[in-house]
């Protein structure tokens, strides 16, 4: 049974993000690094330092293997003037990126995270079926906050990937 939604492509303006990026991440230590990253950014933002204007994301830069290239944070209205450093001792620092201004094809995955793997082989082979090529970075953003009583079944996650039109 599908967990997507159909992709839907849209022309993406880009967007300044506010993120913690972190070079040949070990996906063993995913777990880790998504709770120091949004423990840094909860104190970046309760500063005042940090505005978000939608929700979490992780952008991912390379392909998964045994590591990965991610960035986790929040799009911004603005650029951030500068690193924010944590506010916890050995904490990661929080710096400005963005998400591009592409064509990007979207679809939501309504399922628990186990079931992104899954998620996003479907959601490429609709976009390859659509006659269109996947480009870099992937995201993923976090619809629905997940909290210890969150049902993991109710869980909303968007999928979103710059796609190419193939010459015919």
């Amino acid at each position: 049974m599908s967990t997507i939604t159909d992709p839907e492509y849209i022309d993406f303006p880009g967007t300044p993000t506010a993120v913690v990026r972190r070079e040949a991440l070990p996906v063993a230590e995913m777990v880790e690094f998504m709770d120091s990253t949004f423990r840094a950014l909860g104190a970046a933002i309760g500063a005042g330092l940090v505005a978000p204007t939608g929700p979490a994301f992780s952008r991912y830069d390379t392909e998964f293997t045994d590591t990965v290239t991610i960035e986790a944070g929040f799009p911004v209205a603005e650029p951030l003037a500068g690193p924010i450093e944590a506010a916890e001792p050995g904490g990661p620092t929080v710096v400005g990126s963005s998400l591009p201004a592409c064509e990007l094809a979207t679809a939501k995955h309504i399922g628990p995270y186990d079931g992104l793997p899954e998620a996003w082989a479907e959601f490429a082979g609709r976009i390859a079926a659509s006659g269109r090529a996947l480009g870099m970075p992937v995201w993923e953003a976090y619809d629905t906050e997940p909290t210890p009583d969150t049902d993991p079944a109710t869980l909303v996650t968007g999928l979103a990937v710059p796609v190419i039109a193939r010459a015919e």
